[in-house]
């Protein structure tokens, strides 16, 4: 029936108005496909057959070079960046060749300043200058050598470092661990990789490097400790951080040794010296107000 509840006229299909959709579903390949693969096919003869094949890979051989050629030149690193990349590293090494020459002369000078000092202060008072030295090796200001321990950390062996797991690297953590561990164990003077602690130092993590006292530092990291080597290796052995040592071997296969041996520490850098003096009572007319420091901070307390 169609929509009007009239019959279709004689000899018509009821289903002429979706002769499109038949097509569709019923004779999905056009005609001429249809008469093209039912045409009887002509084997090629071998001659042909081969001669078509050399033009395939002819064609084929001819694209891959020209890919090739164009991946070359794309990852070719342009004249201008070569350029610019040399420039920049001979300005760094320049830079970093000055830096040390001013580092060695700073060092130089104050040696001299110290030196001068302590003859100067030894003929003055010679307690006073006993009561300085011992501060000072306390402070990790002054070089010290004797017996001691060489506590070594070494990042565990990997296949590939870029895809390494982060935990196998020894951490800011580990040596922050380890050398409070050292200190409440008695130890008397530590540094790691030739960098004294000092009560100022710090220790912090920037990706694959330990800065201390912001001296990026790598593995093996070699700390060495003055002190009682017997009487710190025995209390050391009792804290939290040889647990933890052996947990880094045991778990992440972090390198861990210890060994007893007279060791030589280099000085730690001095502080900055800061000064305050009273001030007359009439100046301040009851402001409150204090000198500055030398440093130009504000306020007349020492430290």
């Amino acid at each position: 029936m169609t929509p009007t509840g009239r019959r279709p006229p004689a000899g018509q299909r009821p289903d002429a108005s979706m002769s499109l959709l038949n097509e569709v579903m019923y004779q999905p390949v056009d005609a001429g496909y249809a008469e093209a693969a039912a045409r009887p096919r002509t084997p090629l003869a071998p001659a042909a057959r081969a001669r078509r094949s050399g033009i395939t890979l002819a064609v084929a051989a001819a694209l891959g070079l020209l890919v090739a050629a164009a991946v070359v030149s794309l990852r070719a690193p342009q004249p201008s960046v070569t350029g610019a990349r040399a420039l920049l590293a001979e300005q760094i090494a320049e830079r970093t060749a000055h830096a040390d020459e001013l580092q060695a002369t700073h060092d130089a000078l104050a040696a001299e300043v110290a030196q001068v000092r302590s003859d100067a202060l030894a003929a003055a008072d010679p307690e006073l200058f006993a009561e300085l030295e011992e501060l000072e090796l306390a402070s990790g200001v002054t070089a010290v050598r004797g017996d001691g321990l060489v506590v070594e950390l070494t990042d565990a062996p990997v296949a590939d470092a870029e895809e390494a797991d982060p935990r196998t690297r020894v951490q800011d953590i580990d040596l922050q661990i380890v050398t409070n561990g050292l200190w409440a164990s008695g130890a008397e003077g530590i540094a790691i990789n030739g960098q004294r602690l000092t009560a100022l130092s710090a220790i912090r993590g920037v990706g694959p490097a330990v800065l201390v006292d912001l001296v990026p530092l790598l593995s093996p990291y070699r700390i060495e400790v003055v002190g009682d080597a017997q009487a710190v290796q025995t209390a050391f052995a009792r804290t939290t951080a040889a647990n933890h040592l052996a947990s880094l071997s045991a778990n992440l296969e972090i390198g861990v040794s210890v060994r007893a041996q007279e060791v030589e520490l280099p000085a730690g850098a001095a502080p900055s010296l800061r000064y305050a003096s009273p001030l007359d009572p009439d100046d301040v007319a009851g402001s409150g107000a204090t000198e500055g420091t030398d440093d130009g901070t504000p306020g007349g307390g020492t430290s």
